[in-house]
């Protein structure tokens, strides 16, 4: 078990881990995505739970998540009233995660579950650590926006985060809570998080094809948005105020 896990669970009276999930139209992914899920989970120890944060899906995943909420104790359903986009699903997970360390990742499966005890290693010495996909299986096209969308995004930002659009992530919930988070906001988690003086570190992870569903996004919606987005974080950095006491 990584040290970091052994100090939280030391420390820790109650829930340890919350994994929050935005679910958006992926029913044919989340009882696998649950199945992977626990046994990860299980092998580090402490108290659990799972956040299936339903975006208004229209697909029938609202109604498994209620169902995988009955067969399994430790997942939790919450569902909109319509379809909020992303941010809003994490802001309402970190909101009603219990843990002291909370995780995300999308529902997609994208993502390997068995990358979560590396991001815990590297929460030793930082307060959030955030996923690098490595060998990454997108199409050419997609791969290419990508890190294009990063390399704007950084130089407007003035930033060095290679990988801003990896779903998997680890935080202390006392640093991701402190973030005021707006639609939009999950593309610039690492820098908000970084702009109210808390420590984020990078992890190559790995990177799986989707097997079920489709990608919610295109690339030049998500595109003109992140520019908008990214001039607006650069005018929020340039307007943080940075003052301390004397002792």
């Amino acid at each position: 078990m990584p040290s970091r896990c052994v100090r939280i669970l030391a420390m820790s009276q109650g829930c340890v881990f919350s994994v929050v999930v935005p679910v958006f139209n992926e029913r044919g992914n989340l009882e696998p995505l649950i199945g992977e899920l626990e046994p990860v989970l299980l092998q580090l120890g402490g108290p659990y739970e799972i956040l299936l944060v339903d975006d208004g899906s229209t697909d029938g995943s609202g109604e498994l998540c209620d169902e995988l909420a009955r067969r399994h104790p430790a997942v939790r359903a919450l569902h909109f009233e319509r379809n909020c986009g992303q941010s809003a699903a994490l802001d309402a997970g970190f909101r009603h995660a219990a843990g002291t360390v909370i995780l995300m990742l999308d529902a997609d499966l994208q993502s390997d579950p068995g990358d979560i005890p590396r991001l815990l290693e590297a929460l030793a010495d930082c307060d959030a650590a955030v996923g690098i996909r490595t060998d990454r299986h997108d199409t050419g096209w997609k791969r290419f926006s990508s890190r294009f969308a990063n390399a704007v995004r950084n130089r407007l930002t003035r930033e060095d985060i290679v990988d801003t659009g990896c779903p998997l992530k680890a935080f202390r919930a006392e640093a991701i809570r402190a973030v005021r988070m707006w639609n939009g906001a999950h593309r610039f988690l690492p820098t908000l998080l970084r702009l109210e003086g808390y420590t984020v570190r990078q992890v190559p992870v790995g990177h799986r094809p989707r097997a079920s569903g489709k990608s919610k996004y295109g690339t030049w919606d998500r595109a003109f948005r992140g520019l908008r987005d990214a001039l607006g974080v650069r005018w929020l950095q340039d307007r943080h105020l940075h003052w301390r006491l004397k002792p």
